[in-house]
């Protein structure tokens, strides 16, 4: 992670296309600017600051005045810490809704912590080579608290109730289910995996999950799904987006979606 400042005394136009390998959060403290990030602009304000999403092609206008603080944060580092928080593997990279609102309270509190991060910059308390165990401890924080209050492809595994005291053999079988969620398998594939018998796997979800391995197979990809679905790319379909996560009865998965998500998957891939 890095922080910078800088000011522009002239209007710019910039195109740096898709960043690669880090996100930018760009919160102008004077002045405006015009962003564009994938198929979404931002009116970048000192109330709606923008973020850019790696893999997403961009375009700005920076205003003559504007003074903007900047956080850049490693797009792998950034995956790991959702993975971690979250306690299992992203089908894909986290995509955030490029528009940052600090009129909402969780995203005002999350820049309340950021401008003490800065304070702390300025009296060479972080981001400084003395400090490199408070410093991972701070990223991570940050990291934690944005994913949390930003809007983003990946923020409804947050709504997901963790299974209770799991055994060993249904964290097996899970672990295995989350490796292969668009593969064919099998309640027998799963539980050679986890080393016992399908029966014994049963009784095993049943009682930590409150669903059998096939349900929680069916809600996994299901999430998946969903996840693809809200960072589509223009000429992606929802067909596309069912079948490659398994699910060949278009009608079904249809049915399964909107009880899961409130919306039919079309209507998810139009706002998208």
């Amino acid at each position: 992670m890095s922080l910078n400042y800088i000011r522009y005394g002239a209007d710019v136009e910039i195109e740096p296309g898709e960043l690669g390998s880090f996100y930018l959060i760009q919160i102008p403290l004077t002045g405006q600017a015009w962003v564009r990030n994938g198929r979404h602009d931002v009116c970048a304000t000192s109330s709606m600051p923008s973020m850019l999403n790696p893999d997403r092609y961009t375009t700005m206008r920076w205003h003559a005045g504007c003074e903007k603080l900047l956080l850049q944060i490693d797009r792998d580092t950034l995956r790991r810490t959702v993975e971690h928080l979250l306690g299992r593997h992203l089908p894909g990279p986290v995509v955030f809704h490029p528009a940052v609102d600090f009129r909402r309270p969780e995203m005002r509190r999350w820049w309340q912590r950021l401008r003490a991060v800065v304070r702390a910059t300025e009296d060479d308390r972080l981001f400084c080579a003395t400090n490199g165990l408070s410093q991972r401890l701070v990223e991570e924080e940050l990291i934690e608290a944005f994913f949390t209050s930003q809007p983003s492809n990946a923020d409804h595994y947050l709504d997901i109730e963790p299974c209770g005291m799991a055994p060993a053999h249904v964290k097996r079988a899970q672990r295995f289910i989350h490796e292969h969620l668009r593969s064919a398998i099998t309640i027998g594939d799963i539980a050679r995996a986890a080393g016992v018998t399908p029966r014994t796997l049963q009784l095993g979800f049943r009682a930590a999950c409150g669903m059998t391995p096939l349900q929680y197979l069916r809600c996994e990809r299901l999430y998946g799904a969903h996840y693809d679905l809200m960072r589509a790319e223009p000429g992606t379909t929802v067909a596309h987006v069912a079948y490659d996560w398994g699910f060949t009865h278009l009608g079904r998965f249809s049915r399964d979606y909107r009880q899961a998500f409130g919306v039919p998957p079309r209507d998810r891939l139009r706002r998208s």
